[in-house]
């Protein structure tokens, strides 16, 4: 401790009683001066405090019991000298684990950054049972263009992450910018990097989302806990004309009236020798949502059957941390975390679909101290999967029949599209030096450098043969000459008065596989050089990859002068290359798996090979999509409080976006293209700037024997030019013609983005310590611009000689969110353990907060959900 302390320049002096007989691990070079001290106090029940004059000292924690949690600050902006270029902003354990933690996933835990926005149908009234992790958008960039880390391994979904969400895809799945949903109970801490990023991060042009496990305990010991919210704990804001069929909802996209959400926890840890610690914990987070097999308005005609939708998220989790000595450390960490949705198709026979993500990752890593600096290398091996399971693998078209008589007209439908895999298996490895620091030339450097390698294997597979089956025809029996059944037949009296019925055209998809290998290449450099009152860290990132083929090499510079004590200003000037998907290789070429409409002329005729279908999809990118950034940052103490205030300009460049291939001047040679394929072009642009100005008291208040920490953020985001995401279809962003939008005449590519991106908000994050009654009280109070629905109109007029499209804008109401955790916890006697509830509340004042418009019901308002209530008890000994 005393040592770390040194090297990072913090004068501390403390009891040697307190840390005697602990060990300290050995720290990985790219860890902060806040995440080091965050690391070697973890478990040990110690916590920093300030002293007057700037030093610390080490003092036992400050909640009732042994078993409690104490309530810290939250780290932004370089308490303890930490960010000295304001790269972005930390949460400690104790933040996590004092607010409302809903899905208790890693994006919900972000509200408070400046820098961040969400979806803006996240809360929206018809997902209230949703388990799935929120996608964030950081400074302006898609929402899949951030690099998400837990203990040094990447963990992020390049499969499709950026697809459509819907569950119902003929040729894929769902899926999330996250490929493990992990759940923050066990996080040490959360980092995002949103501005000056060290060169030791890349495949990002968004931010960084770093995540550390905590350490096991020294003490044996382990906690149980269940929570829980549910439709009747919750309020639902809804439009008037929408409320019948919300009721009466059906399949995915209706509505959730009726759900049911239980999280349950459980954890074991303590050290197995006097080096050695284990941590061993499984989660279950499970949604049940009961809604109607009709849809909404047949429900009064064709009955009240009931089927249930289910997300389920699981994760067993082992961690092991083995102290070798005072300079090694080596860590090794097992997770298995399978997430399963199951959904179903409203009026449609056997068509459930269970949609299967996450998967097991092993990581391991061994950080060694030198008298030099620090070495720390990592290897990690990832599974995860974007996959389908179907109830069924055909698709049939019969005519309504006393057999087949739930259709809802002259037709019942049955059946689903089969099965389908979608896999990543990810292998890395890095390995990362840092200096202590060195006086040389004058001044003080601290170096860093590394290599990362990682090899992605992409797996796309259709499991199942798969049919549709259409045009039906009479028959009198349904048995073959050989004595089978045939599937595509029934008997049953038919609306028509036929006996029984066979299909007689069908398309086919063959079983088939499509994949490619990846092999990606890194090194970085960085040099951290103090003279006087400035710091300067130059830093370069070069990496090549086998997909895109194109080496990339991104500048890092940030800058800082601090010319009197508690005046702070930064700078910076630094590129970011972004994330590639495989969906982009993996779609070329999957429609050749179909046949189309192959024939039969008799129940034991012989199916005719129907035309194979041409390819519909064409991959042609040489390009890394990157944003180049510049920024400027004033950190002010006065008055008892810390300031940061930052500018940050972002410029996305060779973004990559889908369009029809006719519009593009690619000529491909691939001659089974379809005359109507989609391609990816490299031309998508945007272009923010994000202002943010945040607030926090440095030491937080004490009255009337409570403590208070709390946080204020405010931001404004002007996003000039919205990038579409890859999966929209972009033909008008690519050709970029003239509209006049709000009376302006400008570009296409220039209107602004109407999602991930309110133009303004302020945040208040406030948590008080109640010691006398065991109580911890956390606000988050998030007041933001409202909803703006930018739409084409049907007016067109003569700009410029040319017919051009009128669009115009139309703002809502702003939207103010409130939301409560009321936490208690008290030690048993005996020293037993502790048991403890958490209340939360969110939106506590029930607000009506506007985030969409219905198009298909008269563009009628939609609402974030009510006011709802979570509970979640438990014991931790």
């Amino acid at each position: 401790m005393s040592t770390f302390a040194a090297q990072r320049g913090v004068a501390l002096s403390f009891d040697p009683a307190l840390t005697e007989g602990r060990r300290a691990p050995a720290l990985p070079a790219d860890f902060s001066t806040e995440q080091g001290f965050a690391r070697l106090l973890a478990g040990t029940g110690l916590r920093l405090q300030a002293r007057a004059g700037g030093s610390f000292t080490l003092v036992r924690g400050t909640a009732s019991g042994s078993n409690a949690r104490s309530t810290q600050p939250l780290r932004i902006g370089g308490q303890l000298h930490s960010f000295r270029y304001a790269e972005g902003l930390q949460l400690d354990e104790d933040y996590i684990h004092a607010q409302v933690s809903g899905n208790g996933d890693i994006g919900s835990l972000l509200r408070i950054n400046p820098a961040v926005q969400f979806d803006n149908a996240r809360l929206s009234a018809f997902t209230p049972g949703d388990i799935t992790p929120a996608n964030i958008s950081i400074n302006g960039a898609p929402f899949y263009q951030n690099a998400f880390v837990v203990d040094g391994m990447n963990f992020n979904n390049d499969i499709d992450p950026g697809g459509d969400p819907s569950p119902y895809r003929l040729a894929a799945a769902p899926g999330n910018s996250q490929a493990f949903a992990l759940d923050t109970d066990l996080l040490a801490d959360l980092t995002v990097l949103d501005s000056n990023v060290p060169a030791a991060y890349g495949g990002f042009s968004g931010g960084v989302i770093d995540a550390h496990i905590r350490r096991p305990k020294d003490t044996f010991s382990g906690s149980l806990s269940y929570q829980t919210t549910r439709s009747s704990w919750t309020r639902y804001n809804l439009d008037a004309s929408m409320r019948e069929d919300y009721e009466n909802a059906s399949a995915w996209g209706d509505g959730q009236p009726e759900f049911t959400k239980e999280t349950w926890r459980a954890t074991l840890e303590g050290r197995v020798t006097d080096r050695l610690g284990v941590l061993a914990n499984f989660t279950r987070k499970r949604s049940t949502i009961p809604t109607y097999f009709y849809s909404a308005h047949l429900v009064d005609s064709y009955g009240t059957q009931r089927e249930v939708q289910r997300q389920q998220s699981d994760q067993a989790m082992v961690k092991a941390v083995w102290d070798v000595s005072d300079r090694l450390t080596v860590d090794a960490t097992v997770t298995h975390a399978p997430t399963e949705n199951q959904y179903f198709r409203s009026n449609i026979r056997g068509a459930g679909i269970r949609i299967d993500s996450g998967g097991t990752m092993v990581n391991v890593g061994a950080g060694w101290q030198a008298d030099w600096g620090t070495f720390n290398q990592r290897l990690s091996w990832s599974r995860t999967e974007q996959s389908r399971d179907a109830e069924s693998d055909d698709y049939y078209t019969w005519l309504r029949s006393a057999s087949k008589d739930w259709g809802t007209n002259a037709s019942s439908l049955e059946g689903e599209f089969g099965d389908i895999e979608q896999s990543q298996r990810r292998l890395q490895y890095s390995a990362d030096v840092q200096s202590n620091p060195l006086q040389m030339a004058g001044g003080v450097h601290r170096f860093s450098a590394g290599i990362a390698l990682m090899r992605d294997t992409f797996d796309y597979r259709r499991l199942t043969e798969n049919s549709t089956y259409t045009t039906p025809a009479r028959t009198t029996t349904c048995t073959l000459a050989s004595g089978a059944i045939d599937q595509a037949c029934d008997m049953g009296l038919t609306a028509t008065g036929w006996p029984g019925q066979y299909f007689t055209r069908r398309t086919r998809y063959a079983t088939g596989h499509i994949g490619f290998d990846v092999e990606n290449y890194a090194v970085h450099l960085d040099d951290d050089m103090r003279y006087g009152n400035v710091s300067i860290r130059p830093g370069l990132r070069i990496e090549r990859d086998s997909y895109i083929g194109q080496t990339t090499i991104a500048p890092r510079f940030a800058l800082s002068w601090e010319p009197r004590e508690g005046t702070v200003l930064t700078a910076g000037a630094n590129r970011y290359y972004g994330r590639s998907m495989a969906a982009w290789k993996l779609r070329d070429g999957v429609n050749l798996l179909r046949y189309n409409t192959e024939r039969r002329t008799s129940l034991n005729g012989t199916w005719n090979v129907g035309t194979q279908a041409g390819n519909d999809t064409y991959f042609d990118i040489d390009k890394v999509g990157y944003a180049d950034e510049l920024m400027l940052g004033w950190r002010q103490d006065w008055a008892g409080l810390r300031f940061n205030l930052k500018a940050v300009n972002r410029r996305l460049r060779d973004q990559v976006i889908g369009v029809s291939g006719r519009i593009t001047d690619v000529v491909p040679e691939d001659d089974t293209l379809t005359s109507s394929y989609t391609t990816w072009s490299s031309s998508g642009e945007g272009l923010s700037n994000i202002y943010s100005l945040t607030a926090q008291p440095l030491q937080g208040w004490t009255l009337a024997g409570t403590h208070t920490q709390a946080l204020l953020s405010l931001d404004w985001t002007d996003v000039r030019r919205a990038v579409p995401l890859y999966d929209d279809s972009a033909d008008a962003f690519y050709l970029n013609p003239w509209i006049r939008y709000d009376g302006r005449y400008m570009r296409y590519q220039h209107k602004p983005a109407d999602n991930y991106t309110r133009p303004w908000s302020a945040r208040l994050n406030t948590i008080t310590r109640i010691e006398a009654l065991d109580l911890t009280l956390t606000n988050m109070l998030v007041h933001t611009a409202g909803y703006r629905r930018i739409a084409r109109t049907a007016q067109r007029e003569i700009y410029q000689g040319e017919a051009i499209e009128v669009w115009e804008e139309r703002t809502f109401t702003p939207s103010f969110t409130w939301n409560v955790r009321l936490a208690w916890e008290r030690d048993l006697p005996a020293q037993v353990g502790t048991v403890y509830a958490n209340i939360d509340i969110t939106n506590v004042l029930n607000r009506r907060n506007i985030y969409g418009v219905s198009p298909s019901v008269g563009n009628a308002p939609l609402y974030d959900i009510g006011r709802q209530f979570w509970l979640e008890v438990g014991y931790r000994f």
